[in-house]
């Protein structure tokens, strides 16, 4: 039976609780046997979507709950988000346009590539109401030499 360790969080769609969750999601990451590069990876993957989903997903003032999960598999780690906002599908986001976005005075738009790159999979479904996208970064043992490649 494959042994797998998991935690779940729910928070309301506002920057300070993805913050207070992104602390807390590295602080349990530090306790687990993991590479620094899987638990910097996580945490880059939920502190950029859950982002993305509280500036990007409404379009009220109303207070919406997030929820996500992240499993730790013996080969992998898996991340479950869910939240009621706008249908968005990251996985048919088109590359970022790197000239343009050097040359505008805005921040940004870098995020969800950078999560491609770290992701061995990323999916995305709609059910009913609730987007759910999961993504999987693969766990990696001391020694391992796989390289995340940034060339976006």
């Amino acid at each position: 039976m494959e042994h797998v360790l998991e935690k779940s969080w729910q928070i309301p769609n506002q920057l300070p609780a993805m913050s207070a969750a992104a602390q807390e999601v590295f602080g349990w990451l530090a306790q687990q046997p993991l590479p620094s590069r899987v638990k910097y990876s996580v945490g880059l993957a939920v502190e950029e979507l859950i982002t993305n989903m509280i500036r990007y997903g409404y379009d009220d003032d109303k207070e919406h709950i997030i929820r996500f999960r992240i499993v730790i598999h013996p080969d992998y780690l898996e991340i479950v988000f869910e939240d009621d906002g706008h249908p968005f599908d990251p996985t048919g986001y088109p590359p970022p346009d790197l000239e343009h976005i050097v040359s505008s005075s805005r921040a940004g738009g870098l995020g969800i590539q950078l999560v491609r790159k770290i992701t061995s999979s990323m999916t995305y479904e709609r059910d009913g109401n609730i987007n759910r996208n999961t993504l999987r970064i693969r766990r990696m043992e001391p020694g391992d030499t796989q390289v995340i490649r940034l060339n976006l």
